[in-house]
């Protein structure tokens, strides 16, 4: 049997039975060929049962420590099955005598894998187009078909991690030698040095997954709308997928961050002319910019990942994007039965793939959960991230805003007694708020480089809920 006949009985699948033929052949002959494909290819992906079977069977031999050839494999093979006319020792001998070197063994396993992938492919259209067939009235078939999404994201995940790249010296090198070149890093730009210097990155890094924590009522979402203008004013294409906001109250708190506009007055339309016309011009810049507002219901995280690939492709212009979730506990858990922290986790890692797979950087909000708010002393820590501890395992680095005088002054208002308020004082250190300036703490939970402990802060202006710079803290222990 020559390599490139076709095994009888082979279904009318996408396949290449010649690249699995020499791959085997090459493996049998030269036991190396085996470790320059094992890192991506499983016996699952060879089309032909009998190639699978020999794989799996190698494999075994090889990370044993033992010499796979074709007299040694021939007793783990079905000693009496015939391929075509030939036996089954006849057919290792062929393979063997027609191997291609150790030099094109990567390249056959990528071809095996290639068809695998079609295959896949394949079967998941197969069965999007039989439950499209069989809708009930009143169910939504996007929601249907929820689960598929996600299977063909993990089929990109997978593609992704598995296709041919340079060695990981040589991408370091080449990173390093552009950014000592140019002086300049890739990633999208963070809007303040101070947040950059907690994270201990100079950018929101493409691929990465990052997380915002803070309490409803900080601020979040307006720190938010600083970084997506910030983001999108240096040609960062910017998706903002938003459970909370709609599209029009998110350039309305970017206008009033922006061109000093109250909201108040916006919505009163308490405008003076030249307000007028520098609302009209920030709208006419805000429409050519790269920015899409999406508002969210109840999309899962895998319908959510679809709309960030759509957005790059239709964006992307050679410059990193960034992709913003408003927030996390309002996307609909996969297993609603499950613990919040596997709840959390799945979520997370569906959006870790999906960094990976837009080349995007994703920041993702979280809402501190009501264990936190409990706790005498309200600095935010991991547990209180929305799943707790097991959701942070996907985040690349995760900062955190506190504004402690927001802290103060909430629980002073229902303090039952003198003791209490001055427990309270105490506890804050015991100065007098009034007339302080509403400062945020800027803060990390988790950092991939540098210290975890960097602490800086930014003031808070409340009319125009915007954030601005501060000058470096006192050294004093601000809780």
């Amino acid at each position: 049997m020559s390599a490139d006949q076709s095994l009888p009985g082979v279904p009318e699948l996408p396949g290449n039975i010649e690249a699995e033929q020499a791959l085997l052949g090459a493996i049998m002959v030269q036991n190396d060929a085996y470790g320059r494909v094992s890192a991506f290819l499983e016996p699952e992906h060879f089309l032909e049962p009998l190639h699978q079977q020999m794989f799996r069977i190698a494999g075994k031999m090889i990370e044993a420590g033992r010499l796979c050839n074709p007299v040694l494999i021939k007793s783990s093979l079905p000693e009496n099955e015939l391929i075509g006319e030939m036996t089954v020792a006849q057919y290792l001998a062929r393979l063997a005598a027609e191997a291609v070197t150790i030099i094109n063994a990567r390249e056959f396993g990528l071809a095996v894998y290639e068809m695998w992938l079609r295959r896949s492919v394949d079967e998941l259209a197969e069965t999007m187009k039989d439950r499209v067939r069989a809708v009930d009235p009143g169910e939504d078939i996007l929601d249907k078909i929820a689960d598929l999404e996600e299977r063909f994201a993990n089929l990109r995940l997978e593609r992704i991690a598995n296709k041919a790249e340079p060695s990981a010296a040589d991408e370091w090198l080449e990173g390093l030698g552009s950014a000592y070149r140019d002086k300049q890093v890739v990633g999208v730009p963070i809007v303040f040095p101070e947040i950059a210097q907690v994270l201990s990155e100079p950018c929101f890094e493409p691929g990465n997954l990052y997380g915002l924590l803070s309490s409803s009522g900080e601020g979040k979402t307006s720190l938010t709308m600083q970084i997506i203008h910030h983001a999108i004013k240096n040609d960062c294409p910017t998706l903002f997928l938003s459970f909370d906001q709609d599209r029009q109250q998110c350039i309305r708190q970017m206008a009033a961050q922006q061109i000093g506009l109250e909201v108040r007055r916006q919505k009163m339309g308490s405008l003076s002319e030249p307000e007028f016309e520098s609302a009209v011009d920030f709208a006419a810049w805000v429409r050519k910019q790269p920015l899409e507002i999406i508002k969210c219901s109840n999309e899962k995280a895998a319908k959510l990942v679809g709309h960030a690939r759509q957005f790059v492709r239709r964006y992307s212009n050679g410059n990193p994007c960034l992709v913003v979730v408003d927030h996390l506990k309002a996307v609909p858990p996969e297993d609603p039965r499950a613990h919040e922290g596997e709840r959390a986790g799945a979520i997370n890692r569906i959006f870790k793939a999906g960094a990976t797979q837009t080349g995007a950087a994703w920041l993702v909000l979280n809402q501190r959960n009501s264990q936190g708010l409990r706790r005498q002393n309200p600095r935010p820590i991991a547990a209180d991230l929305v799943g707790g501890e097991q959701a942070r395992q996907d985040y690349d680095a995760v900062a955190y805003q506190y504004r402690f005088k927001k802290w103060f002054e909430e629980r002073k208002a229902v303090a039952g007694s003198d003791r209490e308020k001055e427990q309270i004082d105490k506890l804050f250190t015991g100065r007098d708020w009034n007339g302080v300036d509403d400062v945020a703490e800027i803060g990390a939970i988790k950092v991939r480089y540098g210290s975890p402990y960097e602490r800086r802060q930014l003031i808070f202006d409340a009319p125009l809920t915007r954030y601005k710079p501060k000058d470096p803290p006192p050294q004093e222990d601000l809780l």
